[in-house]
């Protein structure tokens, strides 16, 4: 279980490779040679595993391979070109961006339902009790992002904290060990929090849903020179998810195997995300509807550029591609 729990966020610390200048190619697989998906250890990445074994790539006639990829390794691998397609969050784009890789979100997975939040200690009875406190998260991951949503939304800013860069493992370990009092982690130390206490989850990602967007990112050149297989991928994907959706146990077995888990193991992970069905995408690529992917872009941009994370702002536009779901629906 730990395995796929630390890879829920951990994708995001592939950011420090943005600064090593990787050598692209502009050669994209030809019709026919496989598409490869990178995709990280998480629960809704299991919809990749369900297409393949359901034959649903075969259905619509694409040659598709997901292929697990370390969060350490993903951005290497697609700007590389040894994968084509990446499944990770749509605040990382300002990462991805700033790494030189060409490439477009186009379409969302799923979102973070509980997978990552905020402990702190039982005296805090409200978020704006921690205006002054030290808060320790990582900079540059999804649950940063979360944190400066949630400070938004209640008036507050990162001057009204004394906010320490700390990843969000060592978050939750310091959390329990009593080293801390306040932090953004992930499970399993949301759960492990009852071993302190004093100590308590003030809020996750289920009270803020689609603030963590789950999405899948293709090379540019990809959606140029195969654009008809990479909308197959896509409508294999939505019918794998919808066929999980109404076969829980016999998806759960299927994507717990592809990630070495027992299905016991992995249930649990399933109830930590929600998938997005097509309408769900087309909302979600909506710029008139809130947490839209391009504004989760650009707000995450502003977060992380002010950490000094990116070094200049990213547009929502420049990483999104909407046409394709549009083709599909």
């Amino acid at each position: 279980m730990n395995k796929i729990i630390i890879a829920i966020v951990a994708v995001v610390v592939v950011g420090a490779l943005a600064y090593f200048g990787f050598q692209r190619t502009n050669q994209s697989p030809t019709s026919g040679e496989p598409i490869k998906i990178g995709v990280v250890v998480y629960p809704s990445g299991g919809i990749f595993y369900v297409a393949q074994e359901k034959g649903l790539f075969a259905k619509y006639g694409v040659n598709a391979q997901p292929i697990e990829v370390s969060p350490d390794a993903a951005i290497q691998l697609l700007a590389s070109n040894q994968i084509q397609m990446l499944f990770l969050t749509s605040d990382f784009l300002p990462i991805v961006a700033d790494a030189g890789v060409e490439a477009k979100q186009i379409f969302s997975p799923s979102i973070s339902y509980g997978a990552d939040g905020m402990v702190v200690t039982k005296n805090v009875q409200s978020f704006s009790d921690l205006k002054g406190k030290k808060i320790y998260l990582g900079f540059g991951f999804p649950s940063d992002f979360l944190f400066h949503y949630v400070a938004e939304k209640n008036g507050l800013a990162s001057s009204d904290f004394d906010i320490v860069n700390l990843g969000p493992e060592d978050v939750g370990a310091s959390f329990v060990s009593g080293k801390i009092d306040a932090g953004m982690t992930w499970e399993p130390w949301l759960s492990k929090t009852i071993e302190r206490k004093d100590g308590k989850v003030l809020f996750t990602s289920k009270d803020y849903p689609g603030v963590i967007t789950d999405i899948v990112m293709a090379r540019t050149d990809l959606i140029q020179n195969r654009r008809t297989d990479v909308e197959n991928v896509m409508r294999a994907f939505f019918e794998a998810s919808d066929w999980w959706t109404k076969n829980t146990t016999a998806g759960n077995a299927i994507a717990a195997k592809a990630f070495s888990l027992t299905p016991e193991d992995f249930a649990p992970m399933r109830d930590t995300v929600k998938f997005n069905d097509l309408q769900a995408n087309l909302e979600k690529f909506d710029k008139s509807k809130p947490l839209n992917v391009y504004d989760i872009v650009e707000q995450a941009s502003a977060v992380y550029r002010q950490e000094g994370v990116i070094k200049a702002n990213v547009s929502g536009d420049s990483m999104t591609d909407s046409s394709l779901l549009n083709d599909i629906r």
